[in-house]
């Protein structure tokens, strides 16, 4: 058995914070939407949930990934880490 059990541990220390490696796709592709400054108001309708710039990002790293459809694109949001 294992000589160091703690059963009175109440929490587990997990780290949220996830940086992926540097020469990641995901890092080339912050770097050029941030160059590229997309920030126009919209006056028509309801407001956007999410920046243009944010969306801008998901829709080039899915494409990258070949992921095409809108419905593919919102799951690998969800599951991929680097996505979010």
């Amino acid at each position: 058995m294992c000589d160091y059990y703690n059963t009175n541990q109440l929490s587990l220390d997990i780290s949220y914070a996830y940086i992926p490696e540097p020469n990641h796709t995901a890092h080339y592709i912050n770097q050029l939407v941030d160059q590229l400054e997309v920030d126009h108001p919209y006056v028509f309708g309801r407001p956007r949930e999410y920046p243009l710039s944010c969306l801008l990002k998901l829709i080039l790293f899915a494409y990258t990934r070949e992921v095409f459809t809108r419905r593919k694109i919102e799951r690998l949001a969800q599951e991929n880490l680097t996505a979010q």
